[in-house]
């Protein structure tokens, strides 16, 4: 691995900080979910990542220390997407000669980082929760935006393996399906079924994002 190549390797660093910080703070949150605040520890099917950022767990106890991991996390993995994006995005410019198609790939990106960051800057705590809410909206659905963009690019840049692109076309294919959840799916405050599905929802696709991040790091490295 060259040296050099920090500017894309360090997107490992972006992903293991994140999943080593929250897997930390899962051990550490003191408990209770949307719908019972009397439950003890993390559930994984039943507790959003955003209740790791809480400064109050829902059962009522500080969290600072989860809080904390989550929150800056986020942050971490963030700034390390957009670090490496850009120069992603130059391995890919000089097969986009459309200027308003390489505006809307830096914008919806741009966009879509801005509001991941401004998630952990806003909580889901009810003080807050609206504002929250608007965020991870608009980070998915801008995410989602790019991601339709980067398949259409991917398929048309011969230096990219047909692994990337099918990686690609089936990321962008499990965004539009997490959306339909969270959009039209059972509520997470309505019953313990729909706090279920909507958190398996997030887990799933955030999954995704460390996975399809880790493809394009390894993609990258390969070509650059």
């Amino acid at each position: 691995m060259k040296k050099n190549n920090f500017k894309y390797w360090q997107g490992y660093i972006g992903i293991g900080t994140f999943v080593i910080f929250n897997t930390i703070a899962m051990f550490f949150y003191p408990g209770g979910t949307y719908l019972d605040s009397t439950t003890n520890g993390y559930h994984f099917f039943y507790n959003f990542f955003s209740n790791l950022g809480e400064w109050t767990a829902r059962n009522g106890e500080i969290n600072t220390f989860s809080a904390l991991l989550f929150n800056s996390s986020l942050v971490i993995f963030s700034l390390s997407y957009f670090s490496f994006f850009i120069f992603f995005l130059k391995l890919e410019i000089k097969y986009i000669k459309n200027v308003w198609l390489r505006f809307f790939l830096v914008g919806s990106i741009s966009f879509s980082i801005i509001s991941f960051i401004f998630i952990s800057v806003f909580s889901a705590e009810e003080t807050s929760k609206f504002w929250h809410l608007v965020f991870v909206k608009s980070a998915f659905r801008s995410l989602f935006i790019h991601a339709v963009l980067q398949t259409y690019i991917v398929f048309k840049i011969p230096k990219f393996d047909q692994f990337i692109s099918l990686a690609t076309l089936f990321f962008t294919i499990l965004l539009f399906l997490f959306l339909i959840v969270m959009d039209f799916g059972p509520s997470a405050h309505g019953s313990q079924k729909g706090l279920f599905i909507q958190v398996t929802a997030q887990k799933i696709i955030v999954s995704g994002i460390m996975i399809y991040y880790f493809f394009q790091i390894r993609t990258a490295l390969r070509v650059s």
